[in-house]
């Protein structure tokens, strides 16, 4: 299921050949204009680049979860108003569930003697913090990578739903309606969407390791995690939407049965 879902992906985003060249590009310009930034400037204005960067990038995404959302077939146009408002509103979102998420991480992290990480890439790119395996009492390690696991795996299972409704709407509050999230999830069965939302954890860590093999030549290997990461970030934005079509469709149909009657 996890290449399956990474070829629908791809036949997503290669439709319009040219036009997912020209968002690679853009994506390319984005992350040398980061590299500058985090090598000449200061610490303010990394902070001011990142976040407008995140913005941009985050209120695209989220353009892309609505159109995938609508039945769409391939990235659609950039909408500079809809790119800064769902930009905007999706970070908010993102900075109250993954502060909470932090929040809890950093009592466990203290709790058993762990420096503290951003929780996603300390899972995506385990690699880069194997060796903490060597460094700490395995016990303490084993459990620290698991409830790890299991906090990120459950913080974004709910957080898929809470952006696909924002994206769908263009509502902050829907984002934040935990009720109706937990009625979103009852409608496409706590099952199916367990196995679906897990196929595309899966596809992000292979995803995730390709991006993190060497290429003998450093442009052509920094060209690469280029492409990859923008793989990465499609696929996050377009199963969020994938998931959220099929609920609405299952909402429609249950509508329709109850009409007919």
């Amino acid at each position: 299921m996890p290449f399956f879902k990474l070829n629908r992906i791809w036949k997503f985003c290669t439709y319009n050949k040219p036009f997912f060249i020209f968002i690679l590009i853009l994506y390319l310009m984005l992350n040398l204009l980061q590299d500058y930034v985090e090598a000449n400037c200061e610490m303010f204005q990394i902070m001011i680049i990142q976040f407008l960067v995140g913005i941009i990038v985050t209120g695209y995404g989220m353009i892309i979860t609505r159109e995938r959302i609508n039945d769409g077939i391939r990235l659609p146009k950039i909408e500079i108003r809809d790119v800064v408002s769902l930009g905007v509103k999706s970070s908010i979102v993102l900075s109250v569930l993954l502060m909470l998420q932090g929040e809890i991480l950093d009592i466990v992290s203290s709790a058993l003697n762990f420096p503290i990480f951003d929780l996603e890439e300390l899972l995506l790119d385990f690699h880069e913090t194997i060796h903490l395996l060597y460094t700490h009492n395995p016990i303490d390690t084993l459990l620290f990578f698991v409830f790890g696991a299991l906090l990120f795996y459950i913080t974004t299972f709910f957080l898929e739903i809470a952006l696909a409704r924002l994206a769908d709407t263009g509502s902050l509050v829907e984002g934040f309606d935990l009720i109706e999230i937990k009625k979103d999830i009852d409608v496409a069965g706590w099952r199916h969407y367990t196995i679906d939302y897990t196929s595309i954890i899966l596809v992000l860590v292979f995803l995730s390791y390709l991006k993190a093999m060497v290429m003998p030549v450093s442009y052509l290997d920094y060209f690469v995690d280029v492409f990859l990461s923008l793989l990465i970030f499609a696929t996050q934005f377009l199963g969020i939407g994938a998931i959220y079509s099929e609920i609405k469709d299952k909402k429609r149909e249950k509508i329709d049965i109850i009409g007919s009657k």
